[in-house]
């Protein structure tokens, strides 16, 4: 449609379609994808430097063609200033920002304060639900923070209640491999808030070298000495160091303890020949790689004890693997519904209903675990070790 100066002094001048706005003319993909990053803030005018800095060197031939084209279709005005001797244009104003934004699928602001609500809305819950998360949830509803930013910390804490419930343990790149697929994807920003708000050490979330924790009986030799790991009751060897480690005995079995309490209590009491382990919620991929690389040094059978719940049991299993992999012996200890039954005192949620399923359905599940599922079950309630290992 033509073009009309509908208001103009000797110095300023605005030009406009000479019929209202009704639809987006037809548009190259370059043209459409140069709009919406021009149309994703939600303001109605925008500096035209602002939008050909946006828009880059390589596309300012571009950006002045789509301006073109827009104006003809009175999606927007341009004001211009007379300088030097010529019209130049200063501002764009668009017609219909939500209009706009509709026909190229952008969210309007409407819509993005409505998702930012929700997002908010889902954190206050998490807040009621979960005590540990109040602080962090409180720093995102008192800071006027981008829906994105909103969203990802609250992906965060949803990645933390799994980490938790599973019982999960390693360092911080193990949890940002969960949380987001890679193990960089968190970003210095993000740990920061973490840090801020959460004990992260306490949710098994090390940022440290990785450390085996080992106790009883094993001598571990090196070319600069050996090590009795009992000695002191337990020590804490790092897993790079098992790399070129050797162990001139064999122990007579390993026993891998879940909690930690637990792991300490009966490092320092166990009986002569067995070497305990500290077994890590969900063990990390540093920790599998560590005992595997103890039991081909010294192969022996095991015993493993967690809590008694489905993460325990999953916990179990994955450890288990380990000795299966190699045609050694291994069964749960002290996790049969006659060590527990009298203790158990949290009833199981919809989590632990879920897992117990999964685990049900394993063909490779030892009866004695099988057996734990169905007593957990027709209990419906858990426990942790704690209080009997």
């Amino acid at each position: 449609m033509p073009v009309q100066t509908v208001q103009a002094t000797r110095r300023r001048r605005t030009l406009a379609a000479s019929e209202p706005f009704a639809a987006l003319p037809p548009l190259r993909p370059a043209q459409e994808a140069l709009l919406k990053r021009w149309l994703a803030a939600h303001v109605g005018s925008r500096q035209w430097q602002t939008l050909l800095e946006m828009a880059g060197r390589d596309q300012l031939e571009l950006a002045e063609e789509l301006r073109v084209v827009l104006l003809e279709a009175g999606a927007l005005c341009v004001k211009e200033q007379f300088i030097a001797g010529q019209w130049q244009v200063d501002t764009i104003v668009w017609a219909d920002v939500p209009t706009l934004q509709a026909a190229l699928g952008l969210r309007s602001a409407a819509e993005r304060d409505a998702e930012r609500d929700a997002a908010l809305q889902a954190l206050r819950a998490m807040a009621d639900t979960w005590p540990w998360a109040v602080s962090a949830v409180q720093s995102c509803l008192q800071a006027r923070l981008p829906l994105a930013v909103v969203q990802a910390r609250r992906g965060l804490l949803d990645a933390l209640v799994l980490w938790r419930q599973e019982q999960r343990f390693g360092l911080r790149r193990d949890f940002a491999l969960q949380a987001r697929r890679h193990t960089k994807a968190i970003t210095a920003a993000e740990w920061d808030w973490l840090d801020a708000h959460l004990p992260l050490q306490d949710f098994g979330i090390a940022r440290f070298a990785p450390l085996l924790w080992l106790g009883g009986q094993l001598t571990l030799a090196t070319d600069a000495g050996r090590i009795e790991v009992g000695t002191l009751g337990f020590c804490a060897v790092p897993m790079q160091a098992l790399e070129s480690a050797r162990v001139p005995v064999a122990p007579q079995r390993y026993w891998l303890i879940e909690n930690r309490a637990s792991f300490e209590r009966q490092a320092a009491s166990v009986d002569a020949g067995t070497c305990v382990v500290w077994l890590p919620g969900q063990p990390p991929s540093d920790w599998l790689a560590a005992v595997a690389r103890l039991l081909d040094l010294a192969p022996a059978p095991c015993a493993i004890s967690c809590d008694p719940d489905p993460a325990g049991i999953a916990i179990a299993l994955r450890a288990g693997a380990l000795w299966s992999e190699r045609s050694l012996a291994w069964e749960p200890q002290h996790m049969a519904l006659k060590d527990w039954a009298a203790v158990a005192t949290t009833a199981l949620n919809d989590f632990d209903h879920a897992t117990l399923a999964q685990l049900e359905a394993r063909s490779d599940l030892p009866d004695a675990l099988r057996q734990l599922c169905a007593d957990l079950r027709a209990a419906g309630r858990k426990d942790e070790q704690e209080g009997w290992v």
